[in-house]
């Protein structure tokens, strides 16, 4: 878009039959740089989900961290860490586990590659992509007392692409298991969904961008290493579940975001929805608090 717009800039000054003096030319776009940019947040969550399954039943806090390094043109690197803590002894009682209220139960560090692709010629809208590595740990706190039980550290490749300039913009993101924790390995859990951007603000007296309430609607499919591991049976690919987000975001200064939500995930395979049984349906909320500087 930038070298689009230089160059016809270029053409209307060589085309001028009257040239401008020196005070009068305008200056040159500066050539994209390097940046680095910091980030910080942390997630209040009524329930900690995965792949649309429940984890806990109680809330959980998940702070966060990253640090990124990049140029917009070419390439952004961001190494990132977070962690979930436990806010009920929900594992003692009828998780199997050790108590861990207010023990953090994973930490995961990542690595992520991002970069906005110019496609508006042939696509319409630019593309945004981004792959990821993630490692989880898992503490001691997050281990069953029964003898012989493990629950090592698991490996993640995770894929993201997203076209932003539509009014329903589509996302898609594929997470694909690098360990054979449980017999997982190259288990694919991969979702599709649509958004858009509502911005309140303006209508409401508020500068642009300050209010936007962004709903969500998406379906999600895993493969059969992905539900063997998640099911322990029903070892075959399926569009497992539906899900929904409805997001308010706040920013009542430059960089800083306050972000109630609400959601849902619903198995729609009968396969999944037996497996899950009185869970195939679950809702939840949350606040997100978020800071970049």
């Amino acid at each position: 878009m930038h070298a689009f717009r230089s160059a016809l800039l270029a053409a209307a000054l060589t085309s001028s039959a009257v040239p401008l003096c020196a005070s009068e030319r305008p200056l040159p776009a500066p050539a994209p740089g390097w940046e680095i940019g910091f980030a910080a947040g942390i997630d209040v969550t009524s329930k900690q989900l995965t792949y649309g399954l429940i984890d806990n039943p109680h809330a959980i806090v998940t702070p966060s961290a990253e640090v990124s390094f990049g140029r917009e043109d070419l390439l952004t690197v961001t190494v990132s860490v977070e962690a979930i803590f436990d806010t009920t002894d929900y594992g003692a009682k009828e998780g199997g586990y050790n108590d861990r209220r207010w023990k953090y139960q994973e930490l995961a560090p990542g690595l992520t590659l991002s970069r906005t692709w110019d496609t508006e010629s042939w696509l319409g809208s630019s593309l945004d992509t981004a792959v990821n590595y993630t490692y989880e740990y898992h503490p001691k706190s997050c281990k069953k007392p029964a003898e012989g039980y493990s629950n090592p550290g698991t490996q993640w490749l995770n894929f993201e692409a997203s076209a932003g300039d539509f009014w329903l913009v589509p996302t898609f993101t594929l997470e694909y298991a690098l360990d054979d924790r449980q017999d997982a390995q190259g288990g694919i859990y991969a979702t599709f969904d649509l958004s858009h951007e509502f911005d309140l603000g303006p209508s409401l007296g508020f500068d642009e961008g300050t209010l936007t309430l962004t709903p969500r609607l998406g379906v999600a499919a895993a493969t059969k290493q992905r539900n063997q591991a998640d099911f322990g049976s029903n070892d075959a690919f399926m569009f497992r579940d539906a899900f929904g987000l409805l997001e308010l975001n706040v920013s009542p200064v430059e960089g800083l975001s306050v972000a109630p939500y609400v959601g849902f995930h619903q198995q729609i395979d009968s396969a999944a929805r037996d497996a899950t049984g009185d869970d195939q349906f679950v809702a939840y909320a949350g606040l997100a608090l978020s800071a970049e500087f």
